[in-house]
């Protein structure tokens, strides 16, 4: 057998409607639907500042993720630079030792 639904009246001011209309309107939803989900979520025992506390040490993994791209460019860069250099000694060696730099004899 389903519960049986109980309707509620909620009292609230015109600043707090406003901001579950705020809410309500990114998600295409009725205010109802939001102050019936915001309900729920308080019975069932969403903790907000632990909600807090998980979303800052998730920007701090990110800021050091994006630290650690940082430096991994850098690196990239001098590893490309480098193979480049390397790259315009073994032509000039190659051209050295094949000759193509001189004019050729016959």
């Amino acid at each position: 057998m389903a519960d049986k639904i109980k309707s509620v009246l909620i009292e609230m001011t015109t600043a707090e409607f406003e901001q579950l209309q705020a809410r309500a309107y990114p998600k295409s939803a009725n205010v109802t639907d939001i102050a019936h989900e915001l309900i729920c979520a308080g019975l069932t025992g969403a903790d907000n500042k632990a909600l807090a506390e998980r979303l800052m040490m998730i920007e701090r993994r990110i800021v050091a993720i994006e630290q650690q791209v940082r430096d991994l460019c850098a690196r990239t860069q001098s590893i490309d630079q480098s193979a480049g250099r390397l790259l315009a000694m073994f032509e000039a060696l190659l051209k050295a030792l094949t000759g193509e730099g001189e004019g050729r004899r016959t």
